[in-house]
């Protein structure tokens, strides 16, 4: 029990790399111009497989009720999140003359629904990326039924065969992905982000992470050599096979910061590190969630094009301003609300007591 309270505690260095991660899915998702952009395009990839990690680090060994809240927070962030896509569905329809409520009609499409359903697209404009959310709060949702199922047992979930699952799963989404590319076959994208290829292998091995931490905090392997044997790598995959949604040396890359994470769970003290803790920590969904709407708003305002025609200065706005909204977000009870308490008076001291 003292162990698993102590794992509780926050890990600093996840929640860095957390916060560099949410900027390099903003590099992901705008496209920079030249070799250098599609080098740093995929350089960017350890991001959100770096989300599942950490998510399933931080579950390890939380009760069934623990998983079961964060899923319905999860999917209730999305339903919320969707609603502004929503809007700028009907505004575009508005601006290509067709009636606003063409904006809802994928709500009515059955298509749509199987395809979230399957591969969690969101069929909204500029909503794409909000299938990491529907990923996660369905692999929290499976956690919590497999949880559920061995602790009703009297059993402990069995980690290692967990893990090795999730290595078997992974080995089978790169030999899909890249292998199609070499041997010239197509696979929807849809199958490899798919939640068994790609979430549920990334969680649990952030919970076999955790599990083992003890073990990878007693091994004197020095992880970080693995950093830039996988960019190397990852950079040398993205120049064979083009784009694709998982590199064998992200998985090395990855595999180093996790292992870093666990042997040195502590950072600097610079202004610039705890503040990409505290973005780690607190900012990373917000960002995730409001970022597509700025660049949406950017690229279709005619006011904004002219400000933004550097390929390299959008990515630097949108994250600028991504990083205020996001702020806005998560202070604004103190900044809306007084948190004095209305209606309470304090009484006169009594007589006895002056």
């Amino acid at each position: 029990m003292a162990a698993m309270q102590r794992h509780t505690q926050r890990n600093q260095r996840m929640d860095l790399y957390r916060g560099l991660a949410i900027y390099a899915v903003i590099l992901i998702h705008i496209l920079l111009p030249g070799r250098a952009g599609i080098a740093v395009r995929v350089l960017a990839r350890f991001a959100v497989p770096l989300f599942f990690l950490t998510a399933g680090y931080f579950s390890w060994a939380a009760s069934p009720a623990a998983l079961a809240k964060r899923a319905a927070r999860t999917f209730r962030l999305l339903a919320l999140a969707c609603i502004p896509y929503v809007v700028l569905g009907c505004i575009l329809a508005v601006q290509k003359g067709k009636n606003p409520l063409a904006g809802l009609a994928p709500l009515l499409n059955l298509t749509a629904w199987r395809n979230f359903l399957l591969y969690q697209i969101i069929p909204f404009p500029y909503a794409w990326q909000l299938w990491f959310l529907g990923a996660l709060a369905s692999v929290y949702l499976l956690w919590w039924l497999l949880t559920l199922f061995y602790r009703n047992r009297g059993l402990f979930l069995p980690y290692d065969r967990l893990g090795l699952a999730a290595v078997v799963l992974l080995a089978l989404h790169l030999i899909v992905g890249e292998g199609s590319v070499l041997l010239h076959r197509e696979v929807p994208p849809g199958v490899l982000r798919s939640i068994p290829f790609d979430a549920l292998p990334f969680f649990a091995l952030g919970c076999w992470t955790a599990y083992r931490r003890q073990d990878i905090r007693a091994c004197s392997f020095p992880f970080y050599l693995l950093l830039p044997i996988g960019a190397l790598l990852s950079l040398l995959e993205g120049w064979l096979v083009g784009a694709q949604e998982l590199y064998l040396g992200t998985l090395v890359l990855l595999a180093g910061l996790m292992g870093r994470a666990v042997q040195y769970r502590r950072v600097g003290g610079s202004p610039l590190t705890r503040a990409l803790v505290f973005c780690g920590q607190e900012l990373t969904l917000p960002i995730y969630i409001v970022h597509m709407l700025i660049l949406a708003l950017l690229r279709e305002c005619p006011i904004f094009p002219p400000l933004i025609s550097s390929g390299w200065l959008t990515p630097i706005l949108v994250a600028v301003l991504s990083t205020l909204l996001a702020l806005l977000w998560v202070h604004r009870n103190t900044l809306f609300h007084s948190r004095r308490p209305r209606g309470r008076r304090i009484a006169p001291p009594s007589a006895g007591r002056r």
